[in-house]
């Protein structure tokens, strides 16, 4: 509970920085098998993107998807993918091939008639040729180009231009990560899923910006002290804004994993798995590179500045001047202090030897005074007998 407490309140002190060629190295890894991944295993491009034809048919009791989609591979039409679209007495099968020509659709449409028990008129068709697709790629791909252009200028104008460029490195970062589970996972790159990923690089980006308010609030007039280095502020900011990146992720990530293990995994919605895992996957990587990455990035992007990296060596080196004196002071301690007791000692001695000497000539309880009886007769005057 008290650790929950210090996180709610922005009091934790995790470093964040101190540690971050463990989080480079264990990126750098995952990014290497995405890459790999793109290079060899590339994308499932949907029918909008790849072109093809598109067959929608309703369901019947008794028939199964793969009914469906063995029926008209059976006549020698490749299936790029048949998933279920819809639910209960809207359910529908949906069919994907490449580009038909007319004698193929016509075999196709007829394969899905038999095998679902429906009538031509039933199933619906769509074509979209190769060429649509490809100017569907080229403005998605333009968008997002465009929105990274932006977003830098935006925060180099808010913040700064190492700002700007460590978080642009993130959302790369995310970009490669989200790609490449896509295209580890097989599933279908739709137009829902250009919507999901420019989502996920909102949100990622808002994050990193919330992060990088507080670096900038930490950091003001920091070159003018010597009390922390630049690392040591940033990493306060990270810790300071740890609990409100948590419940974004978290109030974010439920409904999407809901969407994706329910809807998609349990439910079957067959169309929901394209949106439901790029939001998922790229919120999950935002979260992760606006703490872990965009601000270690941006540190060392400070360090590569000489008025920051003099800075740093400042501070240090007054630290450790600072320690070394206290080291000195603690070793002269004991010597005082041995010296102290020693004259405390004596002082003992010297008291008790007076205490002695006052005692030893003092008179003994029950003494007889000097001069008794005998000498006060010897003295009497006349020295007669008593009568």
């Amino acid at each position: 509970m008290n650790t929950l407490r210090r996180l709610y309140r922005g009091e934790t002190d995790i470093n964040f920085i101190g540690h971050r060629k463990r989080w480079y190295i264990a990126s750098a890894v995952l990014v290497l098998i995405c890459l790999v991944s793109l290079v060899f295993r590339g994308f499932n491009f949907g029918i909008e993107f790849a072109g093809g034809s598109q067959f929608q048919v309703p369901t019947k009791p008794g028939v199964s998807l793969e009914n469906v989609r063995g029926a008209v591979e059976g006549r020698g039409i490749t299936v790029v993918s048949a998933q279920s679209a819809g639910s209960g007495s809207s359910q529908r099968y949906v069919v994907r091939t490449p580009q038909l020509d007319e004698d193929q659709r016509n075999t196709a449409i007829d394969a899905i008639t038999r095998a679902a028990h429906v009538t031509p008129e039933e199933v619906t068709k769509t074509e979209v040729s190769s060429s649509w697709g490809s100017t569907v790629t080229n403005k998605a791909l333009l968008a997002l180009v465009v929105f990274l252009v932006v977003v830098g200028v935006y925060i180099w104008i808010r913040f700064e231009q190492k700002m700007a460029i460590a978080a642009l490195a993130a959302l790369v970062h995310d970009l490669l990560l989200t790609a490449g589970v896509y295209s580890l996972v097989g599933f279908e790159v739709t137009p829902g899923t250009i919507i999901g990923l420019l989502t996920i690089l909102g949100f990622s980006l808002y994050d990193t910006v919330v992060v990088f308010d507080k670096v900038d609030e930490n950091g003001r007039g920091l070159l003018g002290s010597s009390r922390y280095t630049y690392a040591e502020v940033a990493n306060q900011a990270v810790n300071q804004t740890l609990m409100r990146s948590v419940n974004t992720s978290l109030i974010g990530l439920l409904p999407v994993a809901g969407l994706l293990f329910v809807g998609a995994g349990l439910l079957g919605v067959g169309t929901l798995k394209d949106l439901a895992l790029v939001l998922f996957v790229g919120m999950l990587t935002g979260a992760y590179s606006s703490l872990f990455l965009a601000t270690p990035w941006l540190v060392d992007f400070k360090l590569f500045d000489q008025r920051y990296k003099l800075h740093t060596q400042r501070v240090l080196a007054k630290r450790a001047a600072a320690a070394k004196q206290a080291e000195g002071g603690a070793e002269a301690k004991p010597g005082r202090a041995r010296a102290k007791d020693a004259e405390a000692d004596v002082d003992s001695d010297h008291q008790a030897r007076i205490d002695a000497l006052a005692a030893s000539s003092a008179p003994r309880v029950g003494a007889r005074p000097t001069g008794g009886k005998q000498a006060q007769s010897r003295k009497r005057p006349g020295g007669g007998k008593r009568r």
